[in-house]
Parts: C-alpha cells; structure tokens; sequence
C-alpha cells in the first residue's frame, strides 16, 4: 500500500519551511515534495515549475497550495485534470485582487504601493506583509513571535526581481471561468479573521467546483491556519484523505 505524492506550494515571499508544523501529520499520510519560488524571472514560471515536478513523479498527484500557492495548484488543476488527484488549498483565491464584479479580494492599489515599496525596503514591505498575515488572536498567542523566529533560522530569503514578479503573478492570474474544468476533489481551509485573502474567495471556489470539496472556515485564523491551527488542520486533512491510499 503506498502513499500518494503531495507536492506543496507556498505563498508570496514564503519558502517550504513555513509548513514545518503539519509536516508530522501530512507524513504519514503522503509522500512529501516541496517547491520554492525564490529566483522566479517571469509570471509563466510558476506553472513550469509545478509542472516540471509533476512530470518527475510516477502517478496522481496531490496538491497542497497556500495563498499564491493556491492559484499556481488551481492553475495546474486545470490544465491537467487528470494528473491531479486532490487538492489542499489554504487562503485559497483564483484571483488575487478585487475589482468591480470580484469583491472578495485584496486592494490592487495597495499591491502596487507594495511593488513600489519593496524597491524602497525590502525588509520592512516583507515584515508588514509578514504582520498582516496574522489576526489579533494569532498575534495574542505569539504566534507572529514564532513565525518571524522561523524565517531567521531557516528562511534563504529571494531577490527583489523574484519577489516583484511574484507580485505581478498575483495581480494578473485570474481562473475563475477555468474552476469548471477540475476533476480533483478539493479541501478549502480558510482563517476567518484573514486579512491577505477574504474567507469568501474560498467559498467563491468551494461554489463554482463541480467536483467533490469540503469547505472549513476557522473562527479568528489568519492568513496562516496551518501554522496557527496546526492541530486543527491536520485533524481535517487526516478525515479528508481516509481512504486514499492504494496501490500502484
């Protein structure tokens, strides 16, 4: 009986490490990958990326997406159904920014002051950017403390170009018309406290899949339910992947 593959995809300005809390649990039930977005040169590369790693795994795939993470598995989802085997997907969003028909997303002109700014100071834009992803209660129990100790200690940290055109990524990727095409079931867990990605760009995908999804929205969570509701979240992956193992 062997474990599915899991490839995991972070979000903007992230690296693998961030999921260290639910490594314990997701182990024991996948085969653990890991992709980094450090050094990005252009928008296309995050889909080549995922797609040069699926190509290096025998078999169905399972996708682990958090905030930027999440459109790059919904892309991929998409562009090949049937490669994908499930989805996990934390502050999901299949578009970033909000507009006039899409009010569940983040401010663009607050994402273009954050491209100015990074040219400006990369280590403050990255720390507010790092505050705003905790809620008042995540900041309460420390969590914020933990988070920034875990970047100094493990974080490699990307260039400027990298981080700018991760940002362009975020402004322009828009699938909402391609949600229809996924065949992968899905489990959607958003912090209802999240500022970087209202919990309602979820609920937007959880509506629109015509496949199997579940949707959990945790009460006072962030941006970072995995990191600050680890128990909880490992709990709801383990019940929504019983049964999934099989042979090859």
């Amino acid at each position: 009986m062997s474990r599915p593959h899991l490839l995991m995809l972070p979000g903007w300005g992230m690296e693998c490490h961030v999921f260290t809390p639910l490594i314990p649990t997701l182990s024991n039930i996948f085969q653990l990958s890991f992709l980094d977005w450090r050094g990005v040169r252009n928008e296309n590369e995050y889909m080549k990326r995922v797609k040069n790693q699926l190509d290096s795994i025998h078999g169905p795939v399972w996708l682990l997406g958090w905030s930027l993470g999440t459109l790059s598995a919904l892309e991929i989802a998409c562009t090949y159904p049937t490669k994908i085997a499930g989805l996990i997907l934390f502050g999901g969003m299949s578009r970033f920014t909000s507009n006039e028909q899409y009010p569940y997303g983040f401010n663009p002109i607050v994402v273009k002051q954050m491209k100015k700014q990074l040219q400006r100071n990369k280590g403050k834009t990255l720390t507010y950017f790092y505050k705003e992803m905790f809620s008042k209660t995540d900041k309460g129990k420390k969590h914020f403390q933990q988070f920034m100790s875990l970047v100094q200690d493990h974080f490699l940290g990307d260039d400027l170009e990298s981080l700018s055109i991760g940002l362009g990524y975020l402004m322009n990727t828009d699938i909402r018309s391609e949600l229809g095409k996924i065949k992968a079931k899905c489990l959607l867990i958003h912090g209802e406290d999240d500022a970087i990605c209202l919990h309602e760009a979820s609920t937007y995908i959880h509506k629109k899949l015509q496949v199997e999804s579940e949707i959990y929205i945790l009460k006072e969570a962030g941006h970072m339910p995995f990191f600050t509701e680890t128990e909880k979240c490992a709990q709801i992956i383990s019940r929504f992947s019983e049964g999934i193992h099989h042979h090859d």
